[in-house]
């Protein structure tokens, strides 16, 4: 019986194919228990890397529950003795207070921690609504005989006020058309070392405002050379330190609190200390430091 060719070319290849399939599944048989065993290996090696995580989450949890009672132990008696640490603090220190924020207005409370750190009340000026009023500024210009034409211009000539012989009589003027409230000025208001702006706001952050009457006043402040701290309390539903703080003014935001008022007696007494302190997240750090 006559064989084709193509017989036996079909039937070795049948025979070479059947031979490689059986080396690949044997191969892959091998191999998958090579994997299974790799799998095994690595996913017993991320256990115990896991365990050694957990365990130094677990110390580092401690620590830190640890560290943080001790934090909250160290303010709690910075607190409660504030009044002993800043004593004497702000001796022969003259400090001025101004709040541009007349619905806002806790400068009594300033007042207090400069008396009990033994320094110098300056003067005690609060910004009234009047300040953007035409009509007053008009009125006080023509019986001052000087050309204020602005809100800006009206803040600048408070701060101007405040190195002139007779600026006190100045201020009393602008207290008579209800532009600012003089709480308080002493006899010795031209020799302040300071100023403290009180900030923050119960209602909303009006950035307008601020450029016209704070942003003004440190310019002006600023070109005196005086030491500004910008304050505000905790419980300020509106916070200004952020605009505040980019006049590269120092900022405290806890001024109420016994920590606070630790970092304000450092700030008016460290001038060469700048930068924003409390419990926002915007501070910096908790209490002011040389950098």
């Amino acid at each position: 019986m006559h064989i084709n060719m193509k017989y036996y070319i079909v039937s070795i290849g049948a025979i070479f194919i059947a031979l490689g399939i059986g080396m690949l599944v044997g191969f892959n048989l091998n191999y998958d228990q090579e994997l299974s065993k790799q799998q095994a290996n690595i996913i017993s090696d991320l256990d115990n890397k896991f365990e050694d995580l957990k365990t130094t989450n677990d110390n580092l949890e401690e620590s830190l529950s640890s560290l943080t009672t001790d934090y909250d132990k160290a303010i709690e008696f910075i607190n409660n003795n504030s009044d002993k640490i800043i004593v004497d603090g702000l001796l022969d220190k003259n400090i001025g207070i101004i709040s541009t924020n007349e619905n806002y207005d806790y400068s009594t409370e300033i007042e207090e921690i400069i008396t009990k750190a033994n320094g110098k009340i300056a003067f005690n000026i609060i910004i009234t609504n009047n300040i953007e009023n035409k009509e007053k500024m008009e009125e006080l210009s023509t019986k001052l005989d000087i050309e204020l034409k602005t809100t800006q211009d009206l803040v600048k000539y408070i701060s101007e006020c405040l190195k002139l012989e007779d600026g006190e009589s100045k201020l009393q003027e602008l207290q008579t058309l209800e532009l600012i409230k003089l709480n308080y000025i002493s006899s010795e208001f031209l020799n302040y070392d300071s100023v403290i702006l009180s900030g923050g706001n119960e209602t909303k952050a009006d950035e307008k405002k601020f450029k016209l009457i704070d942003e003004t006043l440190i310019a002006s402040l600023k070109e005196q050379n005086k030491n500004i701290v910008a304050v505000q309390k905790t419980n300020a539903k509106i916070s200004y330190v952020d605009m505040y703080a980019k006049n590269k003014i120092t900022t405290i935001d806890n001024m109420d609190e016994g920590i606070g008022q630790v970092s304000l007696v450092i700030s008016l007494t460290q001038k060469e200390i700048n930068g924003n302190f409390g419990r926002l997240e915007t501070a910096e750090s908790l209490l002011p430091y040389k950098k």
